[in-house]
């Protein structure tokens, strides 16, 4: 028996394969496929640590595969591999398979290898942490949003960033009295209500009041994992969503004009995972965001680092 992390490689053409194979070999227990059954059926054998699939395959898609292995084994960390202009993966890895990281082709041999040591290293304690019990359903059979009322004092707020007032007035509709809703039309009202109110969930366009929030989400889930961000917007930059991804790990990505029912659900969704981040330290590893790169991002960082310590403080005093 080893101690090495199991490492599964999915990608319908032999030659990248074992290109992947041989990055690898020596550090992890490696298992190699070109078939996405075979790997589902691996990943219920077995416990695999890491899985890393092609997107563009004949069988089954990446963000389609990677998705029923979070359904079979969720501490299993997923990586997606595709080409840069794919912008249905991009949205798919997100929404489907909550995947830890987008790497593109051609790869970075050696951020690849950081990449997967440190998805391994998560895996491996999220697994030593045992199981952890699913949250109270917050969507009632017929779709209707519902949450069990919580104390005043843990109830989690939703905060809205956006300039359009029909997104925040879909979002008190939906959840009612359940939890207090803010509604933020500029980068500084957000950051005031972050770092005034205990927000569980963020609903956001990419800008608002002339302003990119980007940066801000980035930075968010870098300092308070268990804050979980939906991103809305009618914006189709590829480049801007694997950033928001791999730096920010927002947890859905839906397109305006946002259909009802699929926010209501994803509302529901992310204050129920919301609520196991917070139950669940050990959790929140799974949500490590790479660090900050464009130059633009990091000189907005000082500013809005400033109130995120504020939220810092208020958690440490509560």
């Amino acid at each position: 028996m080893t101690d090495k992390p199991t490492l599964l490689l999915i990608d319908d053409e032999e030659r990248i394969l074992r290109s992947l194979a041989m990055l690898f070999r020596g550090s992890y227990q490696v298992h190699a496929t070109v078939d996405p059954h075979e790997a589902i059926a691996l990943v219920e054998r077995e416990r695999v640590h890491v899985v890393v699939s092609d997107q563009r395959m004949p069988v089954m898609r990446g963000a389609d595969l990677l998705r029923e292995v979070r359904s079979r084994s969720p501490n299993s960390m997923r990586i997606l591999l595709t080409g840069y202009s794919e912008l249905d993966a991009v949205v798919s890895s997100v929404n489907e398979g909550e995947i830890f990281r987008f790497v593109q082709k051609p790869w970075d041999a050696q951020e690849l290898r950081d990449t997967v040591k440190q998805a391994a290293e998560i895996s491996s304690a999220l697994f030593g942490a045992g199981a952890h019990a699913p949250p109270s359903p917050l969507l009632t059979e017929t779709g209707s949003f519902v949450a069990p009322p919580l104390p005043p004092a843990n109830a989690e707020g939703v905060l809205v960033i956006d300039d359009d007032e029909d997104v925040f007035v879909s979002v008190r509709e939906i959840v009612g009295d359940s939890h207090p809703v803010h509604w933020a039309r500029s980068l500084d009202q957000a950051l005031e209500t972050l770092a005034a109110n205990p927000i569980g969930i963020v609903v956001s366009e990419l800008a608002v009041g002339g302003e990119s929030v980007t940066t801000l989400l980035k930075l968010l889930k870098a300092e308070h994992p268990e804050v979980v961000t939906i991103v809305l917007t009618p914006f189709q930059d590829v480049a801007v969503f694997i950033g928001l991804i791999n730096q920010g790990q927002v947890y859905r990505l839906l397109p305006k004009p946002v259909r009802r029912g699929a926010f209501s659900m994803s509302i529901a969704s992310a204050l129920r995972h919301h609520r196991a981040l917070r139950a669940a330290p050990k959790l929140r590893e799974a949500h490590k965001v790479d660090q900050l790169r464009a130059p633009e991002e990091v000189s907005v960082a000082g500013r809005v680092m400033g109130f995120l310590s504020r939220i810092r403080a208020r958690a440490t005093a509560s």
